[in-house]
């Protein structure tokens, strides 16, 4: 136990010491974030390697080599897209062979079914975590949460070094950010939350995978109404814009950044809570998902422009 708390504080001071780091390196290779005032309005070009320093004070401590090898996969992907910019089409295609390629093992306990439904919603969520990452605090946290609740859920508590480092990562994320999460990061978060919902579908089924559903069902609620919204409007689903859950939050109250991203992170801990209730009470739990997940899309009208 003593072993398991000083590499928790370890991972901790390690990703401080790492974003720190990162800053400075990546600022010296050209791998920053610059504003464009339309998509991206930060006012300064940031260092966006906190995702990698994430990835080193974490991926040592986690004994699961399946995840450590299929996880690093996808960090390395998106920190390809940092530097290089590669076309959607490839990333796509990659993300589905990296996601066959952790379900087959589980196939016999996941059943055809599961299995096909897994490989789109792996390629969903994987997107959803990156598609979210377009305000300081908001990607990190509600992934922090999400990770958390389905650590403690699973039981696989090995996966908590990681919500130790997005915590150190968060010190230097939240508004106003001095590094991002960048496409390495959101990858490698997006993989972790999939992977645990593959262990709970695994090992406990349909009650598992829609606990993993509710658990991470904000980043779920904004890729859905974010389709929905562009397809009702006549634009392609996979364009990008500037309404979502945390836009329209920040739009709606006039608020400060800070304040709009704890306000997401009180949406993401109630999913999460809710997740916990539908372990004995299924029925209950999907019904308040579902409110939640209501309550959002038409009280925010995520569906529209504004």
């Amino acid at each position: 136990m003593n072993y398991e708390i000083y590499s928790i504080y370890y991972s901790i001071c390690f990703i401080n010491y790492s974003d720190v780091y990162y800053d400075s390196y990546s600022k010296k290779i050209g791998i920053v974030d610059k504003p464009d005032e339309e998509l991206k309005i930060h006012e300064k070009a940031t260092p966006y390697l906190g995702g990698v320093a994430i990835y080193l004070s974490s991926i040592f401590f986690i004994n699961d080599l399946r995840f450590v090898f299929f996880s690093s996969l996808m960090m390395l992907l998106g920190l390809l897209d940092d530097v290089k910019n590669i076309s959607p089409k490839l990333r796509l295609i990659f993300e589905f062979f990296v996601i066959l390629i952790t379900l087959i093992p589980f196939y016999s306990s996941l059943g055809i079914i599961y299995f096909l439904i897994l490989i789109i919603l792996g390629v969903s969520l994987i997107n959803a975590v990156n598609m979210i990452d377009g305000m300081d605090g908001i990607c990190g946290g509600n992934a922090l949460f999400i990770i958390l609740f389905l650590s403690i859920i699973s039981k696989h508590y090995i996966f908590i070094y990681i919500v130790m480092a997005i915590i150190g990562f968060l010190f230097f994320n939240f508004y106003p950010a001095k590094i991002f999460l960048g496409d390495a990061g959101s990858y490698f978060l997006g993989y972790t939350i999939f992977y645990l919902t593959v262990i709970m579908t695994s090992n406990h089924g349909f009650g598992g995978f829609s606990i993993s559903v509710i658990v991470s069902a904000l980043f779920y609620t904004d890729l859905f109404f974010s389709f929905l919204r562009r397809i009702l409007n006549n634009r392609s689903p996979f364009s990008g814009d500037r309404d979502h859950i945390y836009d329209k939050i920040k739009r709606r109250y006039n608020i400060s950044v800070r304040k709009t991203a704890l306000i997401t992170y009180v949406f993401s801990f109630l999913f999460g809570i809710i997740g916990v209730i539908s372990w004995d009470f299924p029925y209950i739990g999907l019904s308040l998902a579902l409110m939640e997940f209501l309550f959002l899309g038409i009280y925010l009208k995520l569906y529209s422009y504004n």
